[in-house]
């Protein structure tokens, strides 16, 4: 077992941070000819307080608080015990995308992002 210590991103951990009241929500990438297409499930956020970040150009970064302290039983799970107030997550690219191009919809919850591929 490693000695490092578990970054608050590791794709190997629970997603739940309770340190940062944060957990990692539940993403679905899809890579299409001309541009990639990120859906996140993100419920009880407002769209105001999503914000969306490139640091590295083969990665999106979601930062977005939620309107209340959410836990686990508000969520359905029984087996686990705890709250927190943002999702957050680091989400890797697999092609060369434009990030300046970036465009973004938000509908009940769940955010789309359209990031056009580089030719």
């Amino acid at each position: 077992m490693s000695s490092e210590p578990r970054s608050e991103f590791s794709p190997h951990g629970s997603g739940w941070n309770p340190a940062a009241a944060s957990i990692q929500p539940l993403y679905n990438l899809f890579v299409a000819a001309t541009e990639v297409v990120l859906t996140v499930d993100l419920p009880y956020v407002d769209q105001k307080r999503v914000k969306l970040h490139c640091p590295t150009d083969d990665s999106v970064e979601i930062y977005a608080e939620t309107s209340r302290k959410i836990t686990f039983r508000d969520l359905g799970a029984k087996h686990r015990h705890g709250e927190f107030t943002c999702y957050r997550a680091r989400i890797r690219i697999p092609v060369p995308v434009d990030e300046k191009r970036i465009s973004t919809k938000f509908k009940r919850g769940v955010l789309e992002v359209h990031i056009p591929r580089l030719r």
